[in-house]
């Protein structure tokens, strides 16, 4: 989805359909700048971002000045960009990445959930190796967060993480169980009672035990109703972040199906979103991505047949006729040449020289326009007592 903004088509997401649109747009001077910014912090107070988008803007000024463009054709060609620089609004919403695209007849601007290269390019179309990790769907999964104090719900992906609007669905505190009971804070990692007093218990601690575990029971209780009732029909996989003490109750009392058996442990109260996501995207790993994990396992089936290959040659003319149903492709890998999509002719470099093209990102393009999937993974390490790969790719035929 976009949204037309006055100085450019703001890109609230990227996916397959946007990579494959971007990609059909072909222009001599064609712009993509990409950054990593930041949302609070020195970086932002001492106007880094701002700082590493200028020093871009005037490399490709310099440019485009060497080509003998008229002066009249790059001042209109540059001034959505150069108009950022003075954009403080547009400076204090970013998030971790900046991607720009920009053309005579085009200019588009993405805020990505993730750090992006710091880089520019100018050629006859735009460079898109960096957002390829958007090109795959990334699996959905809510997180649960309890404390004595009250419930917060997030859904999130691979990169990104929102709360959801509980609208008094949930319990607001353990106080909606009881608001007389006198419940130990040791539960929560402290010892002090209400009021600031050390918490005495005369009776015994077996008891005690019990009775707290009881109360927690009937709190869980609700919150697992309310959860029942929100996320019943999704099956979305859900993950319990709480205390250590709380897991082992909510276990028993949950009812969700898709409940993850290991949850995040720890007092949470004061945790960012942020932290809680990179935490949960630890803990979870490609477990929830089942689809990524069917390739995988069959890649590894048809391990040396001629429905796999890790040759970059084998996988352009594949990507052509549409034969690759999931590409691996590791981060930051480089290829430069040319693939004469008639002939199937590759020409492949050491460095990229002038009129080369990104071959990397030529296969990841093919297999996406044919409808296959792309997986950009740190390390394409996908056979055991081998070593890693730039790249790998399993045929459909």
């Amino acid at each position: 989805m976009t949204d037309q903004q006055p100085n450019g088509i703001n890109l609230e997401h990227v996916d397959k359909d946007i990579l494959l649109d971007l990609a059909m747009q072909t222009h001599a001077q064609s712009i993509s700048l990409f950054i990593p910014t930041h949302q609070r912090g020195k970086e932002v107070n001492e106007g880094q971002d701002i700082l590493a988008f200028k020093n871009h803007i005037q490399r490709i000024r310099q440019t485009l000045e060497a080509q003998s463009l008229r002066s009249n054709e790059i001042t209109s060609l540059m001034h959505p960009l150069e108009a950022l620089l003075n954009d403080t609004q547009f400076w204090r919403h970013q998030q971790q990445g900046l991607a720009v695209f920009r053309n005579s007849d085009f200019f588009a601007i993405f805020h990505s959930p993730i750090p992006l290269e710091n880089s520019s390019w100018l050629d006859a179309k735009f460079h898109l190796q960096p957002l390829l990790p958007f090109a795959q769907r990334s699996p959905v999964y809510c997180l649960l967060q309890i404390s004595k104090k009250g419930v917060s719900l997030f859904k999130a992906d691979t990169y990104t993480i929102a709360p959801l609007d509980l609208a008094g669905s949930m319990p607001s505190g353990l106080e909606d169980v009881t608001n007389y009971y006198d419940f130990d804070e040791e539960v929560q990692g402290r010892t002090n009672g209400r009021n600031g007093a050390m918490a005495m218990y005369a009776s015994n601690e077996d008891t005690d035990t019990k009775e707290k575990d009881h109360l927690l029971a009937d709190y869980f209780r609700l919150i697992n109703a309310a959860i029942i009732e929100m996320m019943g029909t999704q099956n979305l996989p859900l993950v319990l972040a709480s205390v250590a003490y709380f897991q082992p109750i909510y276990h028993n009392i949950n009812t969700y199906p898709n409940l993850h058996k290991e949850g995040l442990t720890g007092n949470f109260d004061h945790s960012q979103p942020e932290e809680l996501h990179q935490m949960a995207q630890k803990l979870l790993g490609d477990s929830i991505d089942q689809t990524k994990r069917r390739f995988i396992n069959q890649y590894q089936n048809s391990n040396g047949s001629e429905m796999v290959s890790s040759d970059a040659r084998a996988l352009l003319k594949a990507g052509v006729i549409g034969c690759i149903d999931a590409l691996f492709l590791k981060t930051e890998t480089s290829l430069w040449g040319y693939f004469d999509e008639i002939t199937l002719k590759t020409t492949i470099h050491d460095n990229r020289q002038d009129g080369d093209e990104s071959l990397v990102e030529k296969i990841a393009l093919l297999t996406l326009l044919h409808g296959g999937k792309l997986y950009v993974m740190d390390e394409v390490n996908l056979l055991e007592n081998q070593e890693p790969v730039n790249m790998a790719a399993l045929f459909r035929f």
